[in-house]
């Protein structure tokens, strides 16, 4: 029942961002920090914040929960695969972002290739050259990460390509989507603000590469699909 009721929470929010937030997509993986929202549309926005405060709150303690389950399951895994230790994924995927946004900003995504898959690459890089024609523009600046946690982990002692970290990232950016010709801005607007997007890495050529960025919304769905049979008493003393 509490599922169905978040359910119904999370597609009203969809509808209430839609309806009072100017969403602009742009962006490495085509996602923009929404432009800012009418006088109105805050009142409105906080009203209905307001009035479903108690499911809010019971989501926000189900998702720390989830991540705190799924840092354990990390350190579990990094014992017997180095390639884990969360201090060592937290620094590549830091590299990682900020070349990834250097490559997009400079529209050159082949300067990114040693922290891409190859398919993200092309695909990527596909946006760009389109947008080119159409005469516009991602301007991305003033990046700066403010917040990062795993919430997706997958490992395989046997088969590599199940290896995967999906990590959800906070971050202040200015990036908006412009005409070329006159630098008008199209979507987003030139104030900083904050994106949250939710990366996640494939262990490729001997390192953890992006292959995909995905939506915020998604992260809760990522949670919820770990395996934490691992961190039952009864999985542990076999």
């Amino acid at each position: 029942m509490w599922n169905k009721k978040l359910s119904y929470l999370l597609a009203f929010f969809s509808i209430l961002l839609i309806l009072y937030a100017d969403f602009a997509m742009a962006g490495p993986g085509a996602i923009i920090k929404e432009a800012g929202k009418t006088f109105w549309g805050k009142v409105i926005f906080i009203g209905f914040a307001l009035f479903f405060a108690p499911l809010i709150i019971w989501f926000s303690i189900k998702r720390s929960i989830l991540i705190r389950k799924t840092r354990k399951l990390l350190n579990i895994i990094a014992k017997q695969d180095p390639r884990y230790d969360w201090m060592r994924v937290k620094q590549r995927v830091t590299e990682v972002f900020y070349w990834v946004h250097s490559a997009w900003d400079q529209q050159k995504m082949q300067l990114a290739e040693a922290y891409v898959s190859e398919w993200y690459l092309q695909n990527q890089q596909l946006q760009l050259d389109k947008w080119r024609r159409d005469g516009l523009e991602n301007i991305v600046s003033d990046v700066k990460i403010k917040r990062m946690v795993p919430v997706f982990v997958s490992y395989s002692s046997v088969n590599s390509d199940k290896n995967c970290i999906i990590v959800e990232i906070e971050a202040e950016m200015r990036d908006y989507l412009q005409e070329i010709n006159n630098g008008k801005v199209v979507q987003g607007d030139k104030t900083l603000g904050v994106v949250t997007t939710v990366w996640s890495l494939i262990w490729e050529e001997d390192n953890w590469r992006l292959n995909m960025i995905e939506a915020e919304e998604t992260a809760m769905d990522y949670l919820q699909e770990n395996d934490f049979r691992i961190l039952r008493p009864s999985h542990a003393n076999n």
